[in-house]
């Protein structure tokens, strides 16, 4: 299934895409909709057969997240662009703050004339089950579903004094969506492949076979010391082709517009604004 976050006439709602368009699901969010389990999960294909189309349906952020961990360094190519990189014995995480969330179609929005803004692709998992201690093998029964997440830096920041959470989360610095598709639907996660566009410019493209570690090596990494509760979200990390490493470099700037897509999963761009 895929699923989705919706607002129409004033009211926000947890809803299933069908070919016809958004059914409600009969949740309120989708935090509800996880924290019900199988029911849930019934609940939304029962709707996805007999339930009408939501009239005038825009999409939201499909989730507001508990936790964002998200994996550094995780492929190939980015660590080979990155000259101050080495091969990481372990993976390497930082956290993204649920206040930097936005939604498909809204502004990303630069908050000084000086903040070098930067694009990164990310699969995400949403973690459904609570996981403390799981090993890699048992890892992926804990996901409930994949989706997109835009890692906007601010470079500047980041690099200056190792400041990471204040470089990767001034607000509306991590786009998500457009929508959450369930494992059974999306299939081998390896067999996806991941990009970013910028006006139309493709400047990210890589398949998701060439992460260092798996998803399931990075849930069961991280669950040895934090547990992840239900809502959570965990990135996996992006490739080659980010703005800070090109010659010359290519920030963000308002007026831009980037797209970051993950196949099978959809395509989640925002508009690019001044916010100062």
């Amino acid at each position: 299934m895929r699923l989705v976050t919706y607002a129409a006439d004033g009211l926000t709602g947890a809803g299933v895409r069908t070919d016809g368009g958004i059914v409600d699901t009969g949740y309120a969010d989708m935090r509800a909709l996880i924290d019900d389990g199988e029911t849930g999960l019934s609940r939304a294909r029962e709707a996805a057969l007999s339930g009408r189309p939501v009239a005038g349906a825009t999409l939201l952020a499909p989730i507001r997240p508990g936790k964002i961990l998200c994996s550094g360094i995780n492929y190939a190519s980015h660590k080979e662009e990155n000259p101050d990189a080495t091969m990481p014995e372990e993976p390497f995480f930082f956290s993204k703050l649920p206040s930097a969330v936005v939604g498909p179609g809204e502004a990303i929005r630069i908050p000084t004339p000086e903040t070098k803004t930067d694009y990164e692709v990310e699969l995400a998992m949403v973690i459904g089950r609570r996981a403390k201690r799981v090993s890699e093998a048992d890892a992926l029964d804990h996901v409930f579903g994949w989706t997109v997440l835009h890692d906007v830096s601010a470079r500047d920041v980041q690099f200056k004094d190792l400041q990471i959470t204040l470089g990767k989360n001034p607000d509306t610095f991590s786009p998500l969506g457009p929508e959450i598709v369930t494992s059974d639907e999306l299939g081998d996660w390896r067999t996806l492949h991941v990009s970013t566009t910028l006006n139309g410019e493709t400047m990210q493209s890589a398949p998701t076979s060439e992460m260092l570690f798996t998803p399931g090596r990075l849930i069961e990494f991280l669950t040895r010391l934090i547990t992840l509760e239900p809502g959570d979200v965990v990135t996996t990390g992006t490739p080659a082709g980010v703005g800070t490493f090109r010659n010359p470099p290519r920030y963000l700037k308002p007026g831009d517009t980037v797209t970051v897509t993950v196949d099978r999963i959809g395509e989640l761009t925002n508009p690019v604004e001044a916010g100062w």
